[in-house]
């Protein structure tokens, strides 16, 4: 068995001092370097405020200093009822909680057997260098969880080992699909093609069994594209396409923006793609820089979602899975932004989006959440609720998809307690006709935790089940760092701005 697949704390003890308290959940918007971070705010302040004094008001009756609190499940309920104290309630949690061992068993039993498909993760390949991953402009220091020492950044915190322990040690994650991103710069590139698939078969046999599968890139209009799409299609076998229509994401100036919907440009990649068989097109909308119209001027309007409809109506052979559910950049916690959506019900290109299925008659638009549920989830959870609700709604139950963007938000296991918890406000429900999300164990949940994207990637009965991997080794693995006491990093490997 490979090294990487132990846990190895004192690999870990770097991410925090023993007296040091980490967060469970991120108190920032943080940034991987497609966006810019924006500065903490009066809520989330209140947030970290409040979950410090709900730490150590119950760590004693649980007999847990602040550190080990926050570290538990306890913390974790204490993060969201902190949430629910600043920003109104919307997450369900327990009146006993933080500080029953009994109910958080319960809880986690509750759950033990929820399949869960994270379509959207991250790592970089072992030689990756390019310092910008670990700091750009604008960017003053790297973002462990409030309250532990700052230090320099570290290229291991986002690559393959680190996050093999963050996905699938450290949170109830089942299988998922490594992504990457296009660049005008060969050394930006995250992971290239062949990276992914090399260390997708590494996962795979270690662990016995599929857990993780692979994009392959596309970016058309630069160089050797189509050449690299035929490699893909012949040597790779990646389970679907990834691309960014603004080209390089982290670049305002990128060479080679395009659009779905350009017959000469893009319609012969996607003959291309459904001759191979490899009919899931995976396209990053949205989730620009807060100061997109003056930094990108001409690349913007490739991030929306207005070339989505008409090829989606000349390709119904394909499914474009639109990641970040094209949310406008960095949005939540703007008071103009919550004031229109309070007035209107509506979210700039998200709601663009919702409305495409209805608008052009087609049925092959989905919606992955990676990072706008996440960001919101911390910030306007009121929101975040009604985001989800709204792709419902609009693209159907079984079209919006689970995605965390980890390992950039460190461990999945917030986002997933997130989701499991939170409900859409009744007057929300009421006024803009907003679905319901129902309990964290229901048919709708289900379906956007996994089993949709399980339909989408052609998963057998068995394998959309937790019980299917119950014998692999990487369970077996888990259970050995469970039983010696798991100790997640709580680090988040983001970057925020100064205050």
């Amino acid at each position: 068995m490979s090294d990487w697949f132990r846990a190895d704390k004192k690999a870990r003890a770097r991410f925090a001092g023993e007296k040091e308290s980490g967060l469970p959940i991120p108190t920032r918007i943080m940034s991987n370097g497609e966006y810019s971070p924006l500065p903490q705010s009066d809520g989330q302040r209140r947030v970290e405020a409040a979950l410090y004094e709900l730490a150590d008001r119950f760590g004693p009756r649980v007999g847990l200093d602040r550190r080990a609190f926050l570290r538990s499940s306890f913390g974790m309920a204490a993060a969201f009822t902190a949430l629910n104290t600043v920003f109104g309630p919307s997450y369900a949690v327990a009146q006993d909680a933080m500080d029953d061992a009994d109910a958080a068993d319960d809880w986690a039993a509750r759950h033990a057997d929820q399949f869960i498909f994270d379509g959207h993760l991250h790592f970089v390949h072992e030689d990756y260098a390019w310092p910008g991953i670990l700091g750009f402009r604008n960017a003053a220091r790297f973002m462990q969880a409030d309250g532990l020492p700052q230090r320099d950044p570290d290229f291991d915190d986002v690559k393959f080992e680190n996050f093999v322990k963050e996905v699938y040690f450290d949170s109830d994650t089942t299988v998922g699909i490594i992504s990457t991103a296009t660049s005008d710069d060969p050394e930006r590139r995250f992971l290239t093609n062949a990276q992914i698939a090399r260390d997708v078969a590494r996962l795979n046999t270690a662990a016995g069994s599929r857990r993780l599968m692979g994009h392959a890139a596309f970016h058309p209009g630069a160089d050797g594209w189509r050449e690299a799409m035929d490699e893909a299609i012949e040597v790779h076998r990646p389970i679907s396409w990834k691309g960014y229509t603004v080209g390089d994401p982290l670049s305002p100036t990128s060479i080679a923006p395009w659009r779905l919907d350009d017959e000469a440009l893009v319609y012969p990649a996607y003959e291309r793609m459904v001759e191979a068989g490899i009919t899931n097109v995976c396209i990053h909308k949205g989730l620009l820089p807060a100061d997109y119209a003056t930094r990108m001027p001409d690349l913007w309007p490739y991030a929306t979602v207005d070339d989505v409809g008409k090829a989606a109506q000349d390709w119904p052979q394909l499914n474009f899975i639109i990641y970040h559910a094209a949310l406008r950049p960095v949005v939540m916690f703007d008071p103009g932004f919550v004031q229109a959506f309070e007035e209107t019900g509506r979210m700039d290109w998200a709601s663009d989006l919702a409305e495409i299925p209805q608008r052009f008659g087609v049925t092959n638009v989905y919606a992955d959440v990676g990072t706008s549920f996440g960001q919101g989830a911390i910030t306007q959870p009121r929101l975040a609720a009604a985001l989800m609700s709204i792709l419902v709604r609009g693209l159907g139950a079984d079209h919006v998809l689970w995605g965390t963007d980890a390992v950039w938000w460190g461990t999945p296991q917030w986002q997933i307690e997130a989701f499991r918890r939170i409900e859409v406000a009744e007057d929300l429900q009421e006024r803009f006709g907003l679905p319901a999300l129902g309990p964290s164990t229901g048919e709708l949940k289900a379906r956007i935790f996994g089993t949709n994207s399980a339909d989408l990637y052609d998963f057998s009965a068995a394998e959309r089940t937790v019980a299917h991997y119950a014998a692999d080794r990487m369970s077996a693995h888990k259970a050995e760092y469970l039983r010696d006491g798991a100790d997640p990093s709580n680090a988040y490997y983001g970057f925020i701005t100064e205050d």
